[in-house]
């Protein structure tokens, strides 16, 4: 199968490249100074389960004529989706199916607005990687997890179903682990939960989930939020297994634990956060079902104030 990633960041090129290094008919669409960076140097991945350096075939946004391509993954930032949208729209067009890997659930409306359910499956990864100043891919942890599958209310046709499965015999041969789910709803939605929990308490307290444990009350916040974000899924019809829980609380409130959002470091930088796709979705859903979110609504004000003081130059 040809598979097309949409960005070869952190996401996209870690799993893009460990699927070329399992034989896969990878393709990447970039910008010219990615593309230049990959043609020069190959797209270079440094990992605890193993370094890697593959040749990297890439097109840019205008490359119609590319393809065609079975399986279109989209794999870059939240406000960043709409001119995504615009560049795989002939791929999708051409018959390839659409895999976003973004975290929270909007995105997946706004897809389905332009390309319709039928041409879209669900799926969401595990991994916590950054580009150095060098563009190479670094991989911080030995967790890499790729889950997809089809939406519970929209079942894959004969078509989208052999891709599927093209695909989960991919990434069985690659090095990360992978899940094919059917229907894939809950996992989405554990995802969100869990990213929502981390990405607000670290973001809202400028610390890691261990420097926010090391305080008095950084327990009881962190349980705090994660309900309100457990009431949210609960409410839409996915509320977390027990077990779920479990290892959330393990991952969060682990003394010493250095674990933080990617936007925490995005806000550290300086850089654009996904402030309203992951916490600002989630209180709106949170406050329209009547649901106590008094937390989501300070993370979502702090966010906003940062993005406010960053547009005006104030960083």
């Amino acid at each position: 199968m040809k598979i097309l990633f949409l960005g070869a960041g952190g996401v996209g090129g870690y799993f893009g490249g460990r699927l070329i290094e399992a034989g896969g008919d990878v393709t990447f669409q970039v910008r010219p100074a990615r593309a230049e960076a990959l043609a020069a140097h190959g797209l270079v991945i440094k990992s605890p389960l193993g370094d890697a350096t593959v040749p990297a075939q890439t097109i840019g946004s205008n490359a119609i004529g590319a393809g065609p391509f079975d399986l279109v993954i989209v794999s870059c930032k939240a406000y960043d989706l709409a001119q995504a949208i615009e560049a795989i729209a002939p791929h999708v067009a051409a018959g390839a199916v659409v895999l976003p890997l973004l975290n929270g659930m909007r995105h997946h409306d706004d897809l389905r607005q332009r390309f319709g359910p039928e041409r879209m499956i669900g799926g969401m990864c595990q991994i916590e990687t950054t580009l150095s100043s060098e563009s190479e891919i670094v991989h911080k942890s030995q967790f890499a997890r790729l889950v997809f599958g089809p939406f519970e209310e929209y079942p894959a046709d004969a078509h989208v179903q052999r891709v599927i499965s093209d695909f989960a015999a991919l990434c069985e041969g690659a090095n990360f682990s992978s899940k094919l789910m059917d229907p894939v709803d809950q996992a989405l939605w554990d995802k969100w939960v869990m990213i929502g929990t981390l990405g607000g308490i670290t973001c809202l307290m400028r610390g890691a989930a261990g420097d926010v444990m090391a305080t008095k009350e950084g327990r009881e916040l962190i349980e705090e939020l994660l309900q309100e974000a457990i009431s949210v899924a609960t409410e839409a019809g996915y509320p977390p297994s027990p077990d779920y829980l479990a290892n959330a609380r393990k991952l969060l409130m682990a003394p010493g634990s250095t674990f933080m959002a990617s936007m925490l470091r995005d806000l550290e930088k300086g850089g654009a956060i996904e402030a309203d796709h992951i916490i600002g979705d989630m209180y709106r859903r949170a406050h329209e079902s009547g649901h106590d979110a008094n937390l989501l609504r300070m993370v979502f004000c702090h966010l906003q104030t940062y993005e406010a003081r960053r547009a005006r130059g104030g960083l």
